[in-house]
């Protein structure tokens, strides 16, 4: 005859059902999950800085894209000194067409570059953008934050899941009068930082067809980073 079969439905517990012709290799076991979270704030923020003008001579559109190029590296040099904290792409160059009363009609050569800059104080970000405002750039894209340490930030959120995984099992087993013995297997899962539970890193883009600031200054306000993790136990009932 069977005997029962322990369960509890508020926790994913697993206990192998007794059978009275067992073998020896059968091993009981419970397991659990374990959630552990780290919430800080972002001490850095990067983005890219787009440059594009399209003009009847090809040698004229790149001049212009590096005209202003050189703008943007003077003023992001002076906020982001690092070595490799401003990075430039390649020149980009093109023919570009656009749709006059149905026919397509050449317009002239496109030229673009992008420059991508990380700010480690955030505190001169917002001088840093009403900066490059005052620039002719395009566009100001993949504005997004970030911690330095986010390495040891996901372990620490890791270590925190294993702890509560083992809390949640030892609940268990003294809720079953039971003893926890040793641990079989361990898996764990961490995000990257985000500012939300969805396990992604938002970031901003900005159209500069207008550059007009409404006379209050430039301001952007980074949200909390948070790093999660996931932990599942399992370990034998002595």
């Amino acid at each position: 005859m069977l005997r029962s079969v322990v369960a509890l439905a508020v926790s994913l517990i697993g206990l192998s059902a007794c059978q009275p012709a067992a073998t020896s290799t059968t091993r009981r076991q419970v397991r659990s999950v374990g959630y552990g979270h780290v919430t800080v704030y972002p001490n850095y923020a990067e983005l890219t800085v787009d440059a594009a003008f399209t003009r009847p001579r090809l040698k004229d559109a790149v001049a212009e894209v590096q005209r202003v190029v050189d703008q943007v590296l003077a003023v992001s040099k002076r906020y982001a000194p690092g070595h490799d904290d401003v990075r430039v792409s390649s020149t980009s160059s093109n023919k570009e067409f656009d749709y006059v009363k149905g026919k397509e009609v050449f317009m002239g050569f496109n030229s673009t570059q992008s420059v991508t800059v990380r700010i480690n104080d955030l505190h001169r970000l917002s001088p840093f953008l009403e900066e490059l405002l005052a620039t002719p750039i395009n566009r100001i894209k993949d504005l997004s934050y970030g911690h330095s340490q986010a390495d040891s930030l996901r372990r620490e959120a890791d270590v925190l899941a294993l702890g509560d995984a083992v809390k949640t099992a030892d609940k268990m087993c003294a809720a079953l009068h039971v003893k926890r013995g040793v641990v079989l297997e361990v898996s764990d899962s961490s995000s990257p930082e985000s500012s939300n539970t969805n396990g992604y890193r938002p970031s901003a883009d900005i159209e500069l067809f207008s550059k007009s600031v409404g006379g209050r200054g430039f301001k952007m306000s980074p949200e909390l980073l948070r790093f999660d993790s996931q932990c599942s136990l399992s370990s034998a009932l002595e």
